[in-house]
């Protein structure tokens, strides 16, 4: 229905399209609302207010602006894409370093042709510590724009680090900026942070799994069995030969040569090692009767 007439609207004669009206401005106010609201205003937040016209900290870095740029720009602003976008840039960009950086890298540490499993879990593991990456970096910068957003002041910098400010925001200002953090930052930061648990877990799922298929095994078979087969920190030869090749005839008889002329030397250390005690101990006897007898 019409909007009521305020009492002193009717002494006025005020309109009744006005009745709900603010109070009047001065005409600098009404011509900075005008020039706000003409052909460049779209209705969105980030429009221009009069508290930005008011507003002494550089434009771009207040938060309104600092939230455009992200918005804007060509990696940051995966953040705001929407959800199936969002999880195919993702997807993108984990096949991308899974072909180009992490198989090939894990094609090294294990044999695709006689260990796929463990490759491909590798190179999966490294993707996702590359998406991971990308995902804190953007996560970073949204969350540093929310805390702006949602602050009752904005420091920022006149000319340089060494003569930082601090603004308390117009209540125009703060309402608007808590709205665009609350209702715009907010749940980007949040999907940032579940991809970032998940990107975590998959990281930890993948370990676990290349620890499992790659772990060794020992032949543990329980009780006394662990120590007859060779178990973990024990040596035995039937278990030594599953992973040496046996020895041709050639090998073991120079190995047999090495080690008997080795035994020989160690003979013959041996025994210039007793001529040279028994000389020694006949020196000292003598040089004990010399004394004696003088």
């Amino acid at each position: 229905g019409p909007a009521r007439l305020l009492p002193r609207d009717r002494h006025r004669g005020a309109s009744p399209r006005f009745a709900s009206s603010r109070a009047p401005r001065s005409p600098r106010a009404r011509g900075s609302l005008v020039a706000s609201a003409g052909d460049g205003d779209t209705g969105s937040l980030l429009d221009e207010l009069d508290a930005d016209q008011r507003c002494p900290v550089p434009k771009d870095q207040r938060p309104a602006s600092q939230l455009a740029e992200l918005q804007d720009s060509l990696l940051l602003g995966w953040g705001a894409v929407e959800l199936p976008g969002y999880v195919a840039r993702l997807g993108a960009l984990g096949a991308f370093f899974y072909f180009t950086l992490a198989y090939p890298i894990a094609s090294y540490s294990y044999d695709p042709s006689t260990q796929p499993v463990e490759a491909v879990v590798c190179a999966m593991t490294g993707s996702f510590v590359a998406v991971a990456v990308f995902a804190l970096l953007i996560y970073n910068n949204w969350s540093y724009v929310r805390d702006r957003l949602l602050s009752a002041t904005v420091e920022y910098e006149e000319t340089g680090w060494y003569d930082g400010q601090t603004y308390v925001k117009d209540p125009e200002m703060l309402a608007r900026d808590r709205l665009l953090g609350t209702y715009v930052v907010r749940p980007i930061v949040e999907r940032l942070r579940k991809t970032l648990l998940a990107c975590g877990s998959g990281v930890f799922v993948s370990l676990a799994a290349l620890n499992a298929i790659d772990a060794p095994e020992y032949g543990v078979q329980g009780g006394g069995d662990f120590y007859e087969n060779g178990g973990a920190g024990f040596y035995k030869e039937s278990s030594a030969v599953k992973y040496e090749p046996p020895a041709t005839p050639e090998e073991l008889a120079l190995e047999e040569a090495e080690e008997a002329e080795e035994l020989a030397r160690y003979e013959a250390a041996m025994d210039r090692y007793a001529r040279d005690n028994k000389s020694a101990a006949r020196a000292q006897l003598a040089e004990d009767a010399a004394s004696s007898v003088e």
